[in-house]
């Protein structure tokens, strides 16, 4: 006999638990003829096992079994869901006094019915078992587009929108993570601060269209020559961080020259200066004397400096003397 058409949306996938093969057997029979796809166990071992491999929306479970009985299964199977898709778990039991549904509910139950089985009964816990499963299985889509939107918000709130590279607030928070990691487990870190020669030159005598155009470009040309674990932020205006976890100043430095090189590279014609566009660097490497990060920052600042009153287009350490 073929089962009856059920709206897909409707089916659910059930496991029947129970020690004794016969009324397994005919109630595995029962749920598939109403429509819904069924498993069945011997023990509650053996449904969990079942469980863990494909979840089951509904679980009806003998409650006196050898082994796991239907209370522990119960209760496993709460632990085991977690925060994952919920399962409706119902005891089918040949106890019917108070006692016993107390504790079946306390270990997590959802319903209760007494043996013998009626099926239409059956059928009705069912029908009420889907739209459990049906509201939980929406909360959690709800929840997850939730996430999906929170994490998305957190991500463009800390991305400049002109470079696409990180902005001030997510450079103030790493900056703040690694000076607590310098400080606690001795990390070395090194920053280097860019800023982009005569670029208000460059933005009056060609517009603020193009001068946005060149500072994507520079972006990319610096974070081009950095590794993995380097970070690029958008510091302000035409000037740009980079944080180098576990590099000294010296190794910094080589970088920064290759980043210098890089946006030269790029050839994009100014009025002022060389006759491209390039950028200065200072470089500094957080020191255990500094006092806050504000006390390591202006030392690169003042090595940018530096490298702009030398005639822009080089690199600076405040190592260099």
């Amino acid at each position: 006999m073929q089962p009856p058409h059920l709206d897909p949306s409707l089916r659910l996938r059930v496991l029947v638990v129970d020690d004794d093969e016969a009324t397994r057997v005919a109630l595995e029979k029962a749920v598939r003829a109403m429509g819904h796809p069924c498993r069945s166990a011997g023990d509650g071992h053996e449904a969990l096992l079942l469980h863990q491999a494909e979840h089951a929306d509904v679980i009806l479970s003998d409650w006196e079994m050898p082994g796991v009985d239907g209370l522990e299964l119960c209760r496993r199977t709460r632990v085991a869901d977690g925060d994952k898709a919920y399962t409706y778990f119902i005891f089918l039991t040949g106890f019917g006094d108070k006692d016993h549904f107390i504790a079946g509910m306390e270990s997590g139950a959802d319903d209760y019915q007494t043996k013998p089985v009626d099926l239409d009964e059956l059928r009705a816990r069912l029908v009420s078992a889907g739209r459990v499963v049906a509201m939980h299985r929406q909360l959690r889509e709800k929840n997850t587009a939730l996430r999906r939107d929170s994490q998305a918000s957190f991500g463009l709130a800390r991305t400049d929108p002109l470079t696409g590279i990180a902005n001030r607030l997510r450079l103030d928070e790493d900056l703040r993570d690694a000076w607590a990691h310098a400080a606690r487990y001795g990390r070395r870190y090194s920053v280097a601060l860019c800023d982009v020669d005569w670029f208000k030159i460059y933005n009056d005598h060609l517009g603020h269209l193009a001068g946005d155009a060149v500072l994507k470009r520079v972006a990319e040309a610096l974070a081009s020559e950095l590794r993995s674990t380097d970070r690029i932020y958008r510091y302000g205006g035409e000037e740009f961080l980079v944080l180098f976890p576990e590099q000294s100043v010296k190794e910094a430095a080589v970088v920064a020259e290759r980043m210098r090189l890089a946006v030269q590279r790029l050839r994009v014609r100014t009025i002022a200066g060389d006759g491209v566009v390039t950028v200065s660097i200072g470089v500094a490497e957080r020191r255990p004397e500094d006092q806050n990060v504000a006390g390591w920052l202006n030392r690169a600042d003042a090595a940018l400096y530096q490298a702009k009153d030398e005639g822009r287009n080089r690199v600076k350490s405040d190592s260099d003397g």
